[in-house]
């Protein structure tokens, strides 16, 4: 037993001996290295500079263009794409005072040189809407069972038809290139040029809206006018090339500006003009039942102009006196303080007209 005890004993001083021995050892510092030289390179302060890649244009986005005027005027983009405003369609049944004029709008006139604004002339534009199909052009030959006046708007044109009918011919002379001498003579073909048109013919019907209680003046057609010469030179008149339905045209005519500044027009358009009445027209025929002109009864052009201004004159009256209102008293100034008032005399009325067997009185 004894022996056990020892044996053990000796055993845990060997252990604790052996642990306390490790503890004791040094540890072991790692070599230094040998010195070494380093060497620092400058850093490099130029900007670097990159270059992006030049990319192709986007074609995909369009720019929008503003429409402008050759003359350098400036345009409103509004009216480019405006629209004619509607205007109230008459009631037959309470028109009264029914009459049709055509009336001649001369270019010469300083009044219409509106219509020959550089980029943006009339003429210009209904041939452009001809084009373009909104405008139909209607011939303006008279003396047909289905024309018989030209303006009735019952032979529809194509713009090419009307341009073939335009296009007028003259006589060239033939030369020898050797000689010099004429060799004979060829007809040629001229195309339609716009400076021909003189002016224009508009058709317009004047009545009276009874339960509006206003003198109404509607424009129903128009035509561009062409001088007719003969081959002797002379001019013989004017007659229109074609008849085009006013409706159609106030859908060209509100998109056409013709702001100007030096003439006072801010934000006009073309479709304003006409039914602002800002042009000077000479009327050349009034309604009739035999449809004669004033030249086809007058031939002297002094007394035609005494006429147009007769039949003028016969329309502003009837306008001015449509609602006048008159009295059988005259008012007086105010009588002076302390004054008697004078008291008005009475007039009479007058005796009822007998109508008794008579012809009936119109009222």
């Amino acid at each position: 037993m004894k022996k056990t005890l020892i044996f053990a004993l000796l055993v845990v001083l060997t252990a604790t001996s052996t642990v306390m021995a490790q503890t004791k050892k040094k540890k072991k510092t790692p070599a230094k290295k040998p010195a070494t030289t380093k060497i620092v390179t400058p850093k490099d302060t130029t900007p670097i500079v990159v270059q992006n890649p030049v990319m192709p244009p986007d074609t995909s986005k369009k720019l929008a263009i503003v429409p402008d005027s050759d003359d350098g005027y400036y345009k409103s983009v509004v009216m480019t794409k405006a629209r004619p405003f509607p205007i109230l369609e008459p009631d037959k049944n309470n028109i009264k005072f029914y009459h049709r004029y055509w009336r001649d709008i001369d270019l010469k006139d300083p009044k219409n040189q509106k219509f020959n604004t550089p980029g943006s002339t009339l003429i210009d534009a209904l041939l452009q809407g001809m084009q373009d199909g909104r405008i139909t052009p209607y011939d303006a030959t008279p003396g047909n069972a289905a024309n018989p006046t030209g303006d009735g708007f019952t032979v529809p044109l194509t713009y090419a038809q009307l341009m073939g009918k335009l296009r007028d011919t003259a006589t060239v002379d033939k030369f020898d290139p050797a000689t010099g001498a004429k060799i004979g003579s060829e007809r040629k073909v001229n195309d339609f040029n716009a400076n021909k048109i003189v002016g224009y013919r508009i058709k317009e019907d004047v009545y009276l809206d009874k339960r509006r209680e206003r003198v109404e003046t509607r424009i129903i057609g128009i035509a561009p006018l062409v001088r007719i010469t003969l081959t002797s030179g002379d001019t013989v008149g004017t007659q229109p090339i074609c008849w085009l339905k006013f409706k159609q045209c106030r859908l060209v005519f509100a998109t056409m500006d013709l702001s100007d500044p030096d003439k006072n027009l801010y934000d006009v358009s073309m479709d304003d003009m006409f039914l602002q009445r800002q042009f000077n027209a000479k009327i050349i025929e009034e309604s009739n039942p035999l449809g004669r002109r004033i030249k086809d009864y007058i031939t002297d052009p002094i007394e035609q102009d005494k006429e147009s201004a007769r039949i003028e004159k016969k329309l502003a009256d009837y306008k001015n006196n449509l609602w006048k209102y008159t009295t059988s008293e005259t008012v007086s100034a105010a009588p002076a303080k302390g004054s008697k008032t004078p008291t008005p005399k009475k007039t009479p009325a007058a005796p009822p007209v007998s109508n008794s067997g008579g012809a009936p009185v119109k009222q």
